[in-house]
């Protein structure tokens, strides 16, 4: 993929991400310059809401933060706070406010909103995963925009996401987009935070995420945000291995049609060449594994190199309880993730058949064991760090 962004002037199924800052102002009111602005835009470069809109117009949808900021302006709460009960609290009253604002501008340009709220559960159960697909499909076929945010009502820490900028990133692979634009209050990225060093230097192409460009992407954004630009370029990882182009701007004063014109705004993450499909990318990005498998080195170079499944005999020890089909991750002696998948065996049966020849296996499991491999190749994929894409 070349590092020019002639990719962006292709892009048909698009993810806009638009943050806290962007979506409220500084006394948490709901933001509708900025937005009112982004919404005429959307309006502008997508059809007009036809039942079924033409297959080459532009679909959009936004992954909105800001629900939690407006719910503490009604509650007259003006630090963020801690206590989880506040949070949920502040996330029930300002969602349906969040809502109602971003209809009142869509009904401006005459076209349909669809509210949609996601815990992490939503993404790593495989039926809840394709059942929110075909949904946003369907109301794109009708010309709506979904208006999608994390359900921090119901949400605890064991099925949180943490923060919208990796939900957009979730979406735009689940989708296979073709572009996310994260929009925040800086000119994209830096080599170091702007707020803090005058002397940053703004990066218009990263085509590979390195621990030096997170480094300086380090802390929280803001007071009422949960994220920051590390969060914003971890979603950015996440969307590049599944062959997304990403694009980080600021949302103030924003030029979606320059950015889909491919004119040089914001910082423009590379998406990786090869784009995952269907089952293999659920697995490669799904947001928690049931448990892990560590294997020896020979199972390490069978898998890596050689594309093999992964036998018993390779298997060194077993973390974790799960059962047979579960999503799991593959590791190396060192702990390191090599790959993940859909394991043939429960974690009880595997602590009981691991290092042994694949022959032996009915003798210790019984005569009906039908399967050979721990996990087939046809469940499998390699982490991207290893292979750069699969």
């Amino acid at each position: 993929m070349a590092d020019d962004r002639a990719f962006i002037t292709r892009a048909r199924r698009i993810v806009i991400k638009v943050g806290t800052r962007v979506a409220t102002e500084e006394n948490n009111a709901f933001s509708t310059g900025v937005i009112g602005s982004l919404v005429r835009q959307i309006a502008a470069l997508s059809a007009a809401g036809t039942a079924p809109a033409p297959a080459s117009d532009r679909s959009f949808i936004i992954v909105s933060s800001g629900a939690i900021a407006l719910g503490l302006n009604r509650m007259g709460v003006t630090e963020r706070p801690r206590e989880l009960n506040l949070l949920q609290a502040a996330a029930a009253i300002g969602q349906s406010r969040l809502m109602q604002a971003w209809e009142h501008e869509f009904a401006a340009v005459a076209r349909e909103t669809a509210q949609i709220l996601l815990t992490s559960e939503d993404i790593r159960n495989r039926t809840r995963y394709l059942n929110i697909r075909n949904t946003i499909f369907t109301l794109w076929s009708f010309g709506a925009v979904p208006i999608v945010n994390e359900n921090d009502t119901v949400s605890f820490d064991e099925i949180r996401f943490g923060d919208n900028d990796v939900i957009s990133a979730h979406i735009a692979a689940m989708l296979d987009a073709d572009l996310l634009v994260i929009l925040t209050d800086t000119d994209g990225v830096f080599d170091k935070n702007p707020h803090v060093h005058p002397d940053a230097r703004a990066l218009r192409t990263v085509e590979k995420i390195t621990p030096a460009l997170l480094a300086g992407a380090a802390g929280k954004g803001s007071t009422f945000s949960s994220g920051g630009m590390e969060s914003k370029i971890r979603a950015a990882d996440i969307a590049m291995q599944s062959g997304v182009g990403v694009v980080i701007a600021r949302g103030d004063g924003i030029d979606l049609p320059g950015i889909l014109a491919g004119k040089e705004i914001g910082t423009w993450f590379v998406p990786a060449t090869l784009r995952m499909r269907g089952r293999k990318k659920w697995m490669a990005f799904n947001p928690r594994t049931d448990g892990s498998i560590v294997v020896d080195r020979g199972a390490e170079r069978a898998i890596l190199k050689q594309g093999r499944s992964l036998l018993p005999a390779g298997v060194k020890d077993v973390r974790g309880a799960f059962a047979m089909g579960s999503v799991v991750s593959i590791l190396d002696e060192d702990g390191s993730e090599v790959a993940r998948g859909l394991s043939n065996f429960s974690s009880e049966e595997l602590q009981r058949i691991r290092g042994l020849n694949t022959r032996k296996v009915p003798e210790v499991l019984g005569a009906e064991t039908c399967f050979e491999e721990v996990i087939h190749r046809d469940n499998l994929v390699v982490v991207s760090r290893h292979t750069g894409g699969e």
